[in-house]
């Protein structure tokens, strides 16, 4: 038994007929009569001849189902295993933006070498626009980064990601830890750091900080905003919340770690601020993906998935 035979077994009980199954598998009607011959000396009667129609016998009927899994199975390794040399000897230039460069950097890319070793890979991080600018030059096949900014570009093609969880984090021993409440404007009696935000959270920012003063109405662009330090190195951004009184906005999956040693807490705003921004994988409309950029996309999917995505800055 072979897969060969699987094969015209499957194809006979499909096209109803050793004449019609034989034109579809282009071979002599003979050659087909023997290769089932030979399946049957294998497994027993499968083709019930009697009826002048090809009809499976029962156990014909457990090997057809059998035989369609193997088969698919069979399509489904030739797939992967092209899909496998292709990634091999492919190139994958990336980018990340440094809130999701933050988590994702590390898990994607090592798992990209270990299971790609002859892979050329090129990752950078930056921030949306820039990696949008790199992106329309092509010099980035992909970027992960925030994308309610580009959802009205028809030329990009956007894969939405989880939302991603974000905080306002100190370090344990900042006075603001032992607050029950902090507002926007406790925040500013220190510095408030973060990466460079969209301009709908610093426009939030900026008419929530004027509503707390008194003011209403709408607020000027030109007005104050919030943060003081503006870093696109996340990891920079920890190293600075745990050494000194500053205020950091960063990803919660990153102060995981911190945070269940008892150097830092995440501050508990009032009213909580319920800020959002869609992430997701961004590429070029109307471009067949390569199979690098196939299996990147799904690995950031992967390590979204297990650092927990939620609601999102």
């Amino acid at each position: 038994m072979g897969l060969r035979q699987l094969h015209h077994f499957v194809t006979l009980v499909e096209q109803g007929s050793f004449a019609r199954a034989a034109g579809a598998l282009h071979l002599s009607q003979p050659a087909l009569t023997r290769s089932i011959q030979a399946l049957e000396a294998d497994l027993g009667p499968l083709i019930d001849r009697s009826y002048g129609k090809v009809r499976p016998t029962a156990a014909g009927m457990l090997a057809l189902e059998r035989a369609r899994r193997m088969l698919r199975e069979q399509r489904e390794l030739r797939r992967d295993l092209q899909l496998l040399e292709e990634v091999e000897i492919g190139t994958i230039r990336a980018g990340f933006g440094p809130f999701a460069a933050s988590f994702l950097l590390d898990p994607v890319l090592e798992t990209l070498v270990r299971r790609y070793p002859h892979l050329r890979i090129d990752l950078e991080t930056a921030d949306t626009p820039a990696m949008r600018r790199s992106l329309e030059a092509e010099r980035l096949d992909v970027f992960v980064g925030e994308s309610r900014s580009l959802a009205e570009l028809g030329h990009l093609q956007i894969d939405r990601l989880p939302a991603l969880e974000t905080a306002f984090f100190v370090r344990s021993g900042h006075p603001l830890a032992r607050q029950r409440e902090v507002t926007l404007a406790e925040l500013r009696a220190y510095p408030v750091a973060g990466t460079r935000l969209p301009a709908h959270i610093l426009r939030f920012f900026r008419q929530a900080l004027h509503q707390a003063s008194g003011g209403s109405g709408p607020v000027s662009e030109d007005a104050p905003g919030l943060m003081t330090v503006t870093c696109n190195d996340m990891h920079a951004l920890r190293s600075l919340l745990l050494a000194v009184d500053a205020v950091a906005l960063v990803p919660v999956a990153m102060m995981a770690e911190a945070c269940a040693q008892g150097l830092a807490v995440a501050l508990p705003m009032h009213p909580p601020t319920e800020l959002r921004a869609q992430y997701g994988i961004v590429s070029l409309a109307g471009r067949s993906p390569s199979p690098a950029m196939r299996v990147f996309a799904a690995l950031v999917h992967e390590a979204v998935a297990q650092a927990g995505g939620g609601a999102a800055l």
